[in-house]
């Protein structure tokens, strides 16, 4: 089942959490309850926020097993030359997406390109390490298609899509991430749901203004 992280859900489960903790122990809450409440929270504001700012991207998750599912949708004006350039030029992802340290291409041959990065996810107080290295395939001015092949994932896959809608353009994004760390299951989902939603909204960001600099 998808997970869209209804804001009306979330505040309901924090407030239920919030008053658990409240009678765990008369006078000396759960740590871990309060905690719990905070973070979903925590997670109610950020999808609220999300939504009011920006209508056009959308990302849902949903988990399966060790594994969470992320897809991202997002309409945006911009020409399928500059938004190609912006997505494949990894060397400069550092430069305009959060929490990325560093992104570099380590070899290409052909249409295949090994890329190695390296950050941080951080959702309030979860802070989860990121290096990856990936093989990722390209279509030319269609998308990419990725795959990790060493790093703090198990396992991690990923594609892009660029399809022109219009007088722009639709980006979409699906992946699977199991990291090779501990994952809360409710926490843990909205933790890479949340990166996931910073870093391609920035990617859109970025193919916009790129956009913009390109009008006479």
């Amino acid at each position: 089942m998808m997970i869209s992280w209804d804001r009306r859900a979330l505040w309901a489960g924090a407030l239920k959490f919030g008053t658990k903790a409240r009678k765990a122990v008369a006078g000396r809450p759960d740590p871990l309850l309060r905690l719990t409440a905070a973070l979903l929270v925590v997670a109610a504001a950020g999808a609220a926020a999300g939504t009011n700012s920006a209508d056009r991207v959308t990302v849902e998750a949903r988990r399966e097993g060790d594994a969470v599912i992320v897809e991202a949708h997002a309409w945006l004006r911009a020409d399928l030359p500059v938004a190609w350039d912006v997505l494949t030029n990894y060397d400069r992802y550092a430069e305009f997406i959060p929490d990325l340290k560093s992104s570099r291409i380590v070899a290409r041959s052909g249409n295949t390109v090994i890329v190695e990065q390296k950050g941080q996810v951080g959702f309030f107080l979860f802070r989860f390490p990121m290096e990856v290295t990936m093989s990722v395939t390209e279509r030319p001015r269609t998308g990419i298609a990725s795959h990790a092949i060493a790093g703090t994932f198990q396992e991690m896959t990923g594609s892009y899509t660029l399809v022109p809608d219009g007088e722009g353009l639709r980006l979409t994004y699906s992946g699977r991430m199991v990291p090779d760390f501990i994952l809360p299951p409710l926490v843990g989902t909205a933790a890479l749901k949340a990166a996931v939603q910073k870093q391609f909204g920035a990617l859109v960001k970025e193919m916009e203004r790129r956009a913009r600099l390109q009008d006479p």
